[in-house]
């Protein structure tokens, strides 16, 4: 390795406070690189990919090192804490949040000089496993590269991974795989075999060795204080840097008919605050700010009395997405006092029909008594999240979004005594696996582009606002992989042969004879097989079925009780820890 390159990786090293022991490689029997695929900045406010560090490491069997993209084509690719070739541990786990990060993968594995097929891999190189979201919901389109995958919460099953894995090394790499694969929760692709009808579309996923388990189904963790979930690396060199995040719950029981994150991690659970106030307290040490995090902070149960325990204690605090419809006045006066200056919403559509048929749960009144809150207690910058080209959107419901725009202007410029800035997040619907709108289309691209286009010469008429949209054309790929199967392997290994660019992708699915619009532009009847019925994640298709004609008649359907579980069913017996 030349100097230069050692001296990057001693810098992000230098600027690191490790709230966990720091190993050294060797120092136990079993090696584990735990990589993200995308670099330094975004990887270490991952909370997920840092709490299976942290669970790896309170081994004492196993050293677990991180492992990042590189920021230059030029620096090696190494562990962050040793600086060795990831060829030398003996386990490489994934961490997934996204499908754009798919390749990725297969570019951190051609550096490491490991083989991308698994087919390719014996036993001389390290166990290839993955595990996160977007690959709990839809594994298919890695599942010619990868060894096996966790579906769903990793913080327990890589224990029992781990378990396996110490007990079969000295057997073949096959005998191995098939006893990890007797796990709750684990997935070894090589095991599966899926088959294609004439039209293309899946005919069948079917075991093809004995005594494995199908469908797989998802692991979660029922008692969240079990595990912290936090910043433990902390650095200034991310996102959140400043800040000590800690997660306060999980899972959400709103039934957002779009939202994957919703049906990934339900059932909704959460921390005590006896546990977050543990946290903080230790969080202070080392930082001026901690940065709440779960699906809708403002949902968590016990907020007011938490955020009553943190003021009182002299520790600031963030959130970073509120529900319009359970700010209180209590949590946004202590937001205030911490000196949070821009509140946070997520309307995801402008029209109450929309609203109704994505089964927001919110109305336009919800949010203006938000609005009105919090500009009450002197914070007074807003942040709006919307969705366009959703299941039964027209283009006056698109417009929308810059009527209600004009309204929240002219509401501030009455209430707030400075000149508030309005920040919209603009993202095309995206089809994902697991929720009601998993059988509709991607909008075509001509016509997302044209309610952009709208959108950008109205809403910069209006002052003090901003506008952020997320690249529409790559909105194609993400539908793709979020809904492909097991074919799209080769296209993403040769889209990152042909230089990942948005040629790369046409180039790569017309070179393997598979057509983009079957993935992303085709409602699929509800009666198909499905890339991803073989897992199980606790919620029956009937379910999704039922949810996807109640949001085209616009009915909705109510959210998760802590009474009576009569929605999903999911949370049948579950008992919430105690407060």
């Amino acid at each position: 390795m030349n100097w230069l390159a050692n001296q990057k990786y001693r810098k992000i090293a230098d600027n690191e406070i490790f709230l966990i022991e720091s190993k050294q490689f060797g120092s136990a029997e079993i090696n584990v690189a735990v990589i993200y695929p995308n670099r330094y900045h975004i990887a270490m406010s991952n909370l997920g990919y840092l709490s299976i560090y942290a669970q790896l490491n309170k081994r004492e069997d196993v050293v677990c090192h991180r492992g990042v993209l590189p920021e230059d084509e030029n620096q090696p690719f190494l562990a962050l804490e040793s600086l060795k070739p990831f060829l030398e541990y003996d386990i490489i786990g994934f961490s997934v949040s996204f499908e754009m990060d798919y390749i990725n993968i297969v570019k951190q594995l051609e550096m490491a000089k490991i083989p991308v097929y698994s087919k390719d891999r014996n036993e001389r190189f390290p166990l290839i496993i993955c595990g996160g979201p977007s690959v709990t919901f839809n594994p298919e389109p890695l599942a010619d590269f990868i060894d096996l995958f966790v579906i769903g919460e990793g913080e327990e099953v890589i224990h029992e991974l781990i378990e396996v894995y110490n007990e079969s090394r000295h057997l073949s790499k096959e005998q191995m795989l098939f006893n990890l694969a007797q796990i709750e929760g684990i997935y070894v692709p090589r095991f599966y075999e899926p088959l294609y009808n004439e039209t293309g579309t899946v005919k069948e996923i079917k075991a093809i060795k004995k005594h494995v388990k199908i469908p797989i189904k998802k692991r979660w963790v029922k008692n969240l204080d079990k595990y912290d979930t936090c910043s433990f690396v902390l650095t200034p060199n991310t996102e959140f840097g400043d800040m000590f995040l800690i997660e306060i719950s999980r899972g959400c029981g709103r039934n957002c008919r779009f939202c994957m994150a919703g049906y990934c991690y339900r059932i909704p659970r959460n921390r005590s605050i006896k546990h977050v106030i543990r946290l903080a307290e230790e969080a202070v040490r080392y930082r001026n700010r901690v940065g709440l995090v779960g699906a809708a902070v403002s949902d968590y149960p016990y907020i007011d009395d938490l955020s009553n325990e943190l003021v009182s204690r002299g520790i600031s605090f963030s959130v970073a997405s509120l529900r319009a419809d359970s700010l209180t006045e209590t949590l946004a006066e202590n937001l205030a006092k911490s000196g949070q200056k821009t509140i946070t919403i997520a309307p995801e559509a402008a029209s109450q029909k929309m609203r109704n048929i994505i089964n927001k749960g919110i109305n336009e009144e919800d949010i203006f008594n938000s609005l009105e809150l919090a500009s009450k207690k002197g914070i007074q910058n807003v942040k709006l999240y919307f969705i366009i080209g959703l299941p039964g959107e027209n283009e006056e419901d698109v417009f929308e979004i810059i009527n209600l725009t004009n309204k929240i202007r002219c509401f501030l410029d009455k209430t707030t005594s400075t000149k508030s800035r309005i920040t919209l997040s603009i993202n095309p619907f995206i089809p994902k696996p697991f929720t009601p709108f998993q059988w509709f289309p991607l909008k075509d691209i001509d016509g997302l582009n044209a309610d952009k286009k709208m959108l950008q010469k109205n809403l910069n008429k209006i002052p003090g606002v901003k506008t952020i949209f997320e690249s529409i054309p790559w909105s194609k790929i993400q539908c793709l992989l979020a809904r492909g199967d097991r074919r799209l392997g080769d296209v993403i290994y040769k889209a990152f042969k042909y230089g990942a660019t948005m040629g790369a992708w046409k180039k790569a699915l017309k070179n393997t004879g598979l057509d983009w619009n079957f993935y992303t532009h085709r409602k699929i009847p509800y009666d198909e097989v499905l890339p991803w019925d073989h897992i199980d994640i606790g919620i029956k298709k009937s379910f999704f079925i039922q949810e996807s004609k109640r949001a085209m008649m616009g009915l909705p359907t109510t959210k998760c009780s802590d009474e009576k579980c009569q929605t999903c069913m999911i949370c049948a017996g579950l008992k919430e820890v105690t407060r």
